[in-house]
């Protein structure tokens, strides 16, 4: 499974998520997902290495642990480009 920064991924709850960010921490990958219907909608997801699978990560310890990572990561991908359709669609 590849899943990049700015890739759409539809999960089971039938939504289309933007990937925000992306990190690797302890082994395993994580992912940043923001709904593009509903910004508020955000998800941080771990994939499961038995079925290559997305899984939802709950344990808000965690979460609050990756948050840097994420940040991190996503500023190196945004672009000048990226930015700049971000405010002409605002």
């Amino acid at each position: 499974m590849t899943i990049d920064i700015k890739d759409i991924i539809t999960l089971s709850d039938g939504n289309s998520y933007v990937v925000v960010s992306k990190v690797r921490y302890q082994n395993n990958t994580y992912y940043y997902l923001m709904d593009k219907a509903n910004n508020e909608n955000i998800k941080f997801c771990v994939v499961n290495a038995v079925n290559s699978s997305l899984t939802e990560v709950e344990d808000k310890n965690l979460v609050q642990h990756l948050l840097p990572l994420f940040l991190e990561q996503s500023s190196k991908a945004i672009t000048k480009e990226d930015l700049e359709l971000i405010e002409n669609n605002s």
